[in-house]
């Protein structure tokens, strides 16, 4: 434990970036109130200035602490997740989502799984929107092989997004912690490179809301891919040449996405519900992540964190009405 952490200081700190403090972001904060161990949580929510609502504060009293950092989420984003690795005073830091809804249990779950050897512990995804078949496929593609039924183990990558993490491992990092932060699959490259070990917890469990209109998947699918490999290269301080390789092993790399996400949708039971009907978005979709993919090869990082950023923290934006209706009821 650090000095500046005591004898009471938290068990967990959750990180949150969000455009607003309402929406989907209340009805999370609802869902972390709800956790067996909600009083010994510290939340840190980063977002524009000017975006709490009357009355945030006082929803999150029943933590043991909170901080609002108004942060510019176009520039400097990655710095200001760094800064609240920082501000944190628990020694586990989680990545959570303002459209991620965990299950009372999640918490303690996580807590618990990282007094074992591994820096970083993963949750099972289940979905927060269910009602529409491109709510499912977009679950399936991003966060396939961590969705139900899956067992806890040790496993070779996790999700990259609503991570947990030991914060002494991050702040190892020092003045490169804002750039590992960029892509978490990256960071999880390097602590396993280091001899660090990553952690499945199925007794954790998250509700994740899904981008479900369709333009909208295969856009924020080609945004996605696009920040990845620009910032895989710039990790991997690839040459030209590299580069160029990368570009020409996308399409296998793809045809293996698009194989998983199909097991992903067996493995769980709903081949009957799901296919074939889904299949031209999900072929669609994932051939705009690949050309995302060869695109940050080739131009790198430019504005893709930007146009990102509206589909991370503001997600009413790509779901559709009746999925807004129904989260609406789970707060």
């Amino acid at each position: 434990m650090s000095d500046r952490e005591t004898q009471n200081a938290p068990l967990m700190t959750i990180i949150i970036t969000t455009v607003s403090g309402g929406g989907s972001m209340r009805v999370a904060t609802e869902h972390l109130k709800k956790q067996t161990v909600a009083a010994d949580l510290e939340i840190i929510i980063l977002g524009p200035s000017g975006a709490w609502p009357d009355g945030m504060e006082d929803n999150l009293a029943g933590f043991y602490g909170y901080e609002i950092m108004d942060v510019d989420l176009d520039n400097g984003l990655y710095y200001a997740w760094a800064d609240a690795i920082k501000k944190a005073r628990a020694p586990i830091v989680a990545f959570g989502e303002n459209h991620a809804f965990p299950e009372p249990e999640w918490a303690e779950a996580v807590i618990e799984a990282h007094k074992g050897p591994w820096t970083a512990v993963g949750s099972v995804f289940k979905n927060a929107n269910p009602y529409t078949g491109n709510s499912w496929v977009q679950l399936y593609m991003t966060y396939g092989q961590y969705t139900e039924p899956i067992r806890s183990g040790e496993v070779g990558d996790l999700h990259g997004h609503n991570g947990t993490y030991k914060r002494d491992a991050l702040l190892e990092y020092g003045d490169r912690l804002g750039n590992i932060l960029v892509r978490a699959n990256i960071l999880h490259m390097d602590l396993r490179a280091k001899g660090l070990r990553l952690y499945m917890e199925d007794k954790a469990v998250i509700h994740h809301v899904n981008v479900s209109k369709t333009v909208s998947i295969i856009l924020d699918l080609f945004y996605n891919g696009w920040l990845y490999t620009a910032a895989l290269a710039d990790y991997k301080g690839l040459s030209r040449l590299e580069r160029l390789k990368g570009i020409i092993m996308e399409p296998p790399i793809i045809a293996k996405h698009f194989l998983g996400t199909l097991g992903s949708i067996r493995r769980a039971g709903k081949s009957k519900e799901l296919l074939p009907r889904t299949l031209p978005i999900i072929t669609a979709g994932l051939i705009s992540h690949m050309a995302g993919k060869i695109w940050g090869y080739i131009a790198g990082n430019g504005n893709a964190q930007r146009y990102i950023n509206s589909y991370e923290f503001d997600r009413y934006k790509y779901i559709t009405a009746e999925d807004i209706e129904h989260i609406e009821k789970l707060a």
